[in-house]
Formats: structure tokens, C-alpha cells, sequence
């Protein structure tokens, strides 16, 4: 890469994103940088809607691709076949760019140990925003590098990620066979494969439309379980991994029992709902925090039946297992 800015191709993936493409596209195109050394990739992965026409009504830079295969790994990776900058980003279509997003998030390719770069994850923040949006603010889903106990490595959310193209080329790209979880095993690949580093800049931010329904916030939830049984798996034949069959069995039963307790919580707040003595957001709580923690254990038993107790991933690659892809996708 040169001393000058790097050129670099924007992927999105898009499925029935109709109702978010266009401010994601505006606020692209809007970036705080130079407009002949980038380029925005918008890939169509089996939209019921209309958003191949929305994509479409927009001029260069912007190219629409449409992606046979299911899933956001291989759109992901067909966005990447079709482009040859020397740096590839990666947003979603549910996700608004800071106009400095681009700017900032490459400036740590300078140093020549840097494989990828991911920025901040913040809450896309709008005054019709309903109680799922409220309790996503107050318990993010998506925080970038490091987001809590028990890591393993470093890890980049496609919402917001960034990978020299040498060095995604040199792993593979994403796994298209995962439904869930492709942009942490990237990730955890580029780290272990390369030996070059990761590096988090939180000035480069993206907003991220959260779940506005509970049906979306509970599959979220379910999705986060069943990746995390499908990379503990994975990667579990790493001496320090740190997420065993121990680990995660002892989690599961800690999260079984918060479900009585979130139970017995939701009928109490909702009498001093009524009685006046908290509002609807406090009395809402455990209800919510009952419904992704149950949709997560869910995830995990779905997972642990994929994987065999967490003992291998074969026959879940096997097509068989694309069904996961209605569940999870």
C-alpha cells in the first residue's frame, strides 16, 4: 500500500432492505473522502422486496451484484471477487456511516503489522424509536474488538470492519457455509493464519438500526447462541480457547434458571405498573431480558444438535444443514 490514501471497496449485503438501503447508500456516498478511490458494492441475496430497484436507481460508484448462494458469508464473498482495491470495508444495510467512517478507518494501515481495522457500533438513535430499540440501547448487541468475559481473540463485526485485501485473500474470505458467526471466524483466521494484528478505531463509527420488533430481537438472540456453539466448536482445539463443553454447559444451566426468576419479576412489575410506581420501560425489563436469554439457549441447543455436543461441524457443512439458513438468515 502506498503512502497516500488506499483505494478501498465497501461491501454490503442486502436482504429484503428495502426500508433501511437508502440512508445506508446516502451516508456512503456522503464519506469524507476522495470519490475516485472508492467504490460501494451493494450485494442482493434473494430480496422478496424491492430492493434490487432501489439499489439499481443509484449512479457509480455504487454496483448492484445479485448473489446466488444464501447467506450474508457468500454475498460477502462475491461482493469481494468483483472488486480489486487494496483495502475491502464492510458495513450492512441496516447501518448508517459517519461521514468520517472511511477516513478514519484506514488510518491505521500505515503500520504494515495491521490486517484489519474495525471501528465503533453505535445505536442508530431516532426520536420514533420503540421500547425493543430502547432495550438494545441499554444492552448493546454489537460491540466491536472486545465485548466481554471469556474472549478467545480479537474479533471485527461486519457492521463495521475493514481487512487489507492481501490478507483476506490469503485466508479464504468468509466461510460460506456459516449462517452466523462468519465475520468472527474471520476474523480469529486472520490473526492465527497471518500473524498480523487487529486494530479497533473508535473514531470510525457506524449507526446500527437496532431490532424494532420482538420477533427480530428474539431471532437475533437465537443467532448469537448458535454461533457461539458453532465457533466454540471451531476453535475449540485451541489450548487457549477458553470456552469448553464445561463452560458452556454450566452457562446454559445458569441461564435455564434466570427463566423462573425473569418470570416471577415480570408479574411483579407489571402490578406496580399498574399501581403507578414505575413506567412502562422498567416493567418491561425482565420481560425482555427473558426473551433473548431464552432465544439464546435455544440457539445453543440448536447448536449443540448441529455439532454434535460441540465435537464436530462436518455434517453441519454437509447440505443437510443449509435449512439452518431459513432459521438463522
Amino acid at each position: 500500500m502506498t503512502a497516500e490514501l488506499p483505494s478501498v471497496s465497501i461491501i454490503v449485503p442486502v436482504y429484503n432492505g428495502a426500508n433501511t438501503i437508502n440512508i445506508c447508500l446516502q451516508s456512503l456516498l456522503g464519506q469524507h473522502y476522495p470519490a475516485d478511490l472508492f467504490e460501494i458494492i451493494v450485494v442482493e441475496n434473494g430480496s422478496t422486496d424491492n430492493t434490487a430497484e432501489v439499489v439499481a436507481a443509484y449512479p457509480h460508484p455504487v454496483r448492484l451484484l445479485r448473489s446466488q448462494e444464501r447467506g450474508p458469508a457468500a454475498a460477502r464473498n462475491l461482493g469481494i471477487a468483483h472488486s480489486d482495491k487494496e483495502i475491502v470495508a464492510f458495513t450492512d444495510a441496516d447501518c448508517i456511516a459517519h461521514p468520517d467512517w472511511l477516513a478514519e478507518l484506514v488510518k491505521g494501515y500505515t503500520n504494515a503489522e495491521i490486517g484489519g481495522i474495525g471501528g465503533a457500533i453505535l445505536p442508530y438513535e431516532h426520536a420514533d424509536r420503540n421500547l425493543y430499540e430502547w432495550f438494545a440501547e441499554q444492552h448493546p448487541p454489537l460491540q466491536n474488538f472486545i465485548s466481554g468475559d471469556h474472549e478467545f481473540l480479537p474479533h471485527l463485526y461486519t457492521a463495521n470492519a475493514s481487512y487489507r485485501r492481501a490478507v483476506i485473500n490469503q485466508v479464504d474470505n468468509f466461510n460460506p457455509g456459516m449462517v452466523t458467526g462468519e465475520d468472527v471466524d474471520l476474523a480469529w483466521r486472520v490473526q492465527l493464519h497471518t500473524r498480523l494484528k487487529l486494530h479497533y478505531a473508535p473514531q470510525a463509527i457506524i449507526y446500527h438500526h437496532h431490532r424494532s420488533t420482538q420477533k427480530g430481537l428474539a431471532r437475533q438472540y437465537r443467532n448469537y447462541g448458535f454461533g457461539e456453539i458453532l465457533l466454540d466448536t471451531l476453535y475449540g482445539r485451541y489450548p487457549q480457547y477458553p470456552r469448553t463443553r464445561g463452560f458452556q454447559a454450566r452457562r446454559m444451566l445458569n441461564q435455564a434458571a434466570t427463566i423462573p426468576r425473569y418470570g416471577l419479576s415480570i408479574i411483579i412489575r407489571r402490578i406496580r405498573m399498574m399501581r403507578g410506581q414505575i413506567e412502562q420501560q422498567q416493567a418491561a425489563l425482565p420481560y425482555l431480558l427473558l426473551l433473548i436469554e431464552s432465544n439464546n439457549l435455544r440457539g445453543k441447543l440448536d447448536g449443540l444438535v448441529a455439532t454434535r455436543l460441540m465435537t464436530s461441524t462436518k455434517r453441519f457443512f454437509r447440505s443437510q444443514y443449509r435449512s439452518y439458513f431459513d432459521r438463522y438468515y
